[in-house]
Formats: C-alpha cells, structure tokens, sequence
C-alpha cells in the first residue's frame, strides 16, 4: 500500500519550490518512511509526475510504481538521505541537511510506531487462533489445522485420529467453588493434554469443559485404546486448587478415524461425540 502526500513548504523570489513527501506504508514491515522530502527546484507541479523532472531518493516514481520498489532498510534511506545533491535531467536537487536529519527522525519514530503496530497484530492473530483461557487451539484453528492433517494423511497414506473429551462433574465445580475455580481446573486441564501429546499433534478447547485432539500418524487403530487409557488416567488425577481444595473429576473420550469415520471435520466431530456419550454411559472409553 503506498501514497504520495504533497507538501508545499516554501517559496523564495527566485524559484517556486515544491517539497513532495513520500509516504510508502507496506504494513508487512519491510519499509515505512513518510514524508522524505525530496526537494525539487523550479519545476510546475505538472511537471514532477514525468519521469525526467524528478527523482525519489535515486527512483524514478514512475519506476517505483512499475517495479514495487520498496524494499530498502532503514540504513540504507539514511545513506540517501545524507547525500548533498539529487541528479535529473534539467541538473542537480539540492537537499538541506536539516530535512535530511528531520526525515530520518520521521523514520526513527515510524519504525518504532510500526513494531508497535505489528505486535498488535500478532497479539490480535494470536487471540484469533486461540482460546483466551487456555491459550489452545480455538475451532478456527483446529479447523485449519485438520485440513493440514487430512493433506498429510493423503500423501503419507496413514491414519489420523480425532479425540473428544468431556470432564464428568465439571458444573459441580463451578457451581460449589465458583467460577474461577472452574478456570483453574480448565487451565490444568489444557495443561496436561498438551503434556500427553507430541508438538505436531493438536489439542482444541471448543467450548465449556469440552475439548478435541488431533493425533497424527496412526499406523495402529489399536494404539488409541493405550493413547486414550493414558488420558483417561492423567485426566481424572485430583487436582488440588490454589485455594487449597481438591477437585476429582471425571472424564469421557470418544474417538474417530480417518478416513473410516468420515473425511471431514464435522463427521469425525460426529462419530466422536457420539462414543463420547456412550463413554458417559458405560463409564468406560468407547472407540468407533
């Protein structure tokens, strides 16, 4: 995204001179410097859009705007801009140091604006993906992230499995401790899921006391039964809370494959949340 804002700061008996700032905004970072003044004796303003009566910063702004030319680093714009003298067709553009020294104060507060700026959007990126609690995977995500291991699946011809899990009792914590003692337990929680599982897998919080896991790479169906037994244990292992009171839970898992259980999200979602409730039922884990 760029911009030319013109600037018309002085004129003397002799000449007219007109001060065009450049203002080049790429939000990816790569350059922002506003309001370079390039100074650009005894041309009519008509005249400064031809190729040959002006030059920003050693580039033509016609050929900026046909190459994109935006790319330079701070140390290199200080570098221009601590040149005396401008070449163009009709002679030399003399530059006053004093504009040099305030362009590059512009350039030395822009960048600080812009860090500020892109940490912004990275907070708001990161809130976008994530749950604010827990800090996992939000369904946005995990929805992205599916897509990413059904690509995987195909080219590497294996299974994946999706996991949903439930806490038992986990109003009964809310309703008696209250609801921050409700967020430690599902802070804990988010924890030890995490915990359980390698960095390449997944693991969702979609809402409330409910949570899924994308496990990569199965060769073995029969390896999720030991996978699930494994979060079965660590899930229902007390949790002693910051105001010192013990919370025991239960949980119910249920879990899909694919592809025999369906080749999108919402089919595994499905076949998962269905054996989770026969998992609610029995009091044991069910895989279909």
């Amino acid at each position: 995204m760029s911009w030319i804002e013109e600037q018309h700061l002085s004129s003397s008996n002799r000449h007219q001179r007109w001060w065009l700032g450049l203002s080049i905004a790429l939000l990816s970072g790569l350059v922002i410097f506003v309001s370079t003044i390039v100074a650009v004796t005894g041309q009519p303003m008509a005249a400064l859009l031809t190729v040959c009566s002006m030059v920003l910063i050693g580039i033509s702004f016609v050929l900026y705007r046909r190459l994109h030319l935006a790319r330079l680093q701070r140390e290199e714009v200080l570098a221009l801009l601590s040149r005396k003298q401008w070449p163009t067709c009709e002679g030399l553009c003399h530059l006053e140091s004093s504009l040099a020294k305030c362009a590059a104060r512009r350039i030395q507060v822009l960048q600080a604006e812009i860090a500020d700026l892109q940490d912004r959007e990275q907070r708001l990126k990161v809130q976008a993906h994530h749950d604010g609690l827990t800090g996992l995977a939000n369904r946005f995500l995990l929805t992205d992230r599916f897509q990413f291991t059904v690509e995987r699946a195909k080219r590497s011809g294996q299974s994946f499995a999706l996991l949903m899990v439930d806490l038992n009792d986990f109003k009964a914590i809310n309703d008696h401790h209250g609801h921050v003692a409700g967020d430690e337990v599902l802070v804990v929680t988010a924890q030890r899921l995490s915990s359980a599982v390698r960095a390449s897998d997944t693991v969702a919080r979609i809402g409330g006391d409910e949570f899924v896991l994308i496990i990569e790479s199965i060769e073995d169906p029969q390896e999720m039964l030991h996978i699930g037994e494994k979060l079965f244990d660590m899930l229902t292992d007390p949790i002693t809370l910051n105001t010192g009171v013990v919370a025991k839970l239960g949980a119910s898992i249920g879990l899909a494959l694919y592809p025999d259980d369906g080749a999108s999200l919402n089919d595994l979602l499905n076949v998962a949340d269905q054996a989770m409730y026969e998992c609610k039922s029995t009091g044991s884990m069910s895989l279909q």
